[in-house]
């Protein structure tokens, strides 16, 4: 029974998330719609990354890796009864087991980094973005326990969580396989190293905005994160276009590349709202277009591309 839990736990991730989303029903304008996006990523998204990273060297070789992966799919079960409970003790402690496999995931490639990933923008971007799903389980926890560091608005907290789910983990991991497989042009190098200091800057910047020390830093980093993610979808929109690559990754690619462009249009646009506001482009409207587009739009698209590809 244990044993086919594990070997199905993606799609019943999968079925899980879709049963929250049907019991919840949020509206695309709701918190709940947001709490959908984040939820995603646990029951469906690391898991299929975490798969391909037993794929991928040099993190293959990790013999934590395996024992994680056993670990994901009741920590995501209770990351998701976490956000059905009010904040507190008991929706802190729910989330905790999630926390670990974000720490657990961290440390594989911090170590790879120490070990001089670093010097291949692949392996660099991989491992740098296994670090940052750290700091969405710290968030996490001060989320759920209700602890609100630096006066921040709590709405700003929650999307931090989400920020490093999606665009601290998965974009740069999904950068590294690309060059990996595309090779090390010096514009796929320079997108690795500037997709990982752009998923830092962009938090720095909102930082400082919430502060109070202004938005200039915001607004840049914003286009920085904006650029890098932009040449993120370039490469895999390259990566369909290759000859010899089945129809499934080629198509879920395609679809991915295009999805991640209009979504960081909407990051640049929401980054530029202090000089250049748009009316209708608030943080229910961030969170409900550009959300999906990178939640569903991409990461799903592009990982499961990643997947079915490795498979073969």
């Amino acid at each position: 029974m244990l044993k086919t839990i594990h070997q199905y736990r993606i799609l019943i991730g999968l079925v899980l998330w879709l049963v929250w989303m049907l019991a919840v029903l949020p509206r695309p304008l709701d918190v709940g719609w947001g709490r959908g996006i984040l939820l995603l990523a646990p029951f469906v998204i690391v898991p299929l990354a975490t798969d391909l990273l037993t794929r991928t060297f040099p993190f293959s070789s990790s013999k934590l890796l395996p024992k994680i992966i056993r670990w994901q799919l009741p920590s995501a079960i209770l990351f998701a009864l976490a956000f059905l409970l009010p904040n507190g003790s008991l929706s802190m402690l729910c989330v905790l087991p999630w926390v670990g496999v974000t720490f657990s995931i961290a440390w594989i490639g911090g170590l790879q980094i120490w070990q001089g990933a670093w010097r291949n923008p692949a392996a660099f971007s991989i491992s740098a973005g296994m670090v940052y799903l750290s700091v969405a389980g710290v968030w996490a926890v001060m989320e759920r326990a209700g602890i609100i560091p630096f006066g921040f608005n709590p709405e700003i907290i929650f999307l931090t969580i989400v920020h490093f789910h999606y665009a601290g983990f998965v974009l740069p991991v999904l950068a590294g396989l690309a060059t990996g497989q595309l090779g090390s042009s010096v514009f796929n190098q320079i997108t690795c190293y500037m997709t990982v200091a752009a998923v830092g800057l962009l938090a720095v910047g909102i930082t400082l905005t919430q502060l109070g020390f202004g938005h200039d830093f915001e607004l840049v980093s914003a286009w920085i994160m904006a650029l890098s993610a932009a040449a993120v979808a370039a490469m895999h929109l390259q990566l369909a276009s290759q000859k010899g690559n089945s129809l499934k990754p080629t198509l879920l690619w395609a679809t991915a590349g295009m999805a991640l462009f209009g979504g960081m249009l909407l990051a640049g646009l929401y980054g530029t709202r202090f000089i250049a506001p748009i009316a209708w482009l608030d943080i229910p409207m961030m969170r409900a277009l550009h959300g999906t587009l990178n939640a569903v739009g991409f990461s799903l698209c592009a990982i499961s591309g990643w997947w079915v590809f490795s498979k073969k």
